[in-house]
This record gives C-alpha cells, sequence and structure tokens, in this order.
C-alpha cells in the first residue's frame, strides 16, 4: 500500500485504465512509479531507466503480472 504526505502533489487519476492494465516481464512499462505484483503483493518502483519489466524480487515468479500503483510526474 502507498502512503503519502504531500496533498498538494499527489492527485487522484481522471484515466483510471492506464491503472487496470497488466505488465509481464519482458514487457517495456510505459510509467515511472510504483507497481504491484499481482501474485505476491509486493510493491516496487520502476524508474524511468527501466527498460523492461522485472520479475516479482519476492516471489521469483517470471510469470507474475505487474498493475501500476502509482504514477510518477514530474511537474
Amino acid at each position: 500500500m502507498a502512503f503519502y504526505g504531500d496533498t498538494d502533489r499527489v492527485k487522484p487519476s481522471t484515466r483510471p485504465r492506464k491503472y487496470r492494465r497488466r505488465w509481464r516481464p519482458g514487457d517495456t512499462p510505459d510509467y515511472p512509479g510504483i507497481y504491484k505484483c499481482q501474485r505476491c503483493g509486493f510493491e516496487d518502483v520502476f524508474n524511468r531507466a527501466c527498460e523492461t519489466v522485472p520479475p516479482c524480487s519476492m516471489c521469483q515468479e517470471q510469470t507474475t503480472d505487474w498493475k501500476l500503483l502509482v504514477r510518477a510526474v514530474d511537474y
């Protein structure tokens, strides 16, 4: 679960479809941010330098799906 303290910089999404998409290891993520493993619930940060989605480092499952939980945006 993501927590935040700055309500001026964290906003709800007006486009929830991007948060429903599932990413597989080897996919190229469209957004930097916090992603959640759909198998074990582990959350990991994929930054702008992340070229491909990795397998989950907690469950080591190559076939797991990830979902975007919090998208990082520069202002």
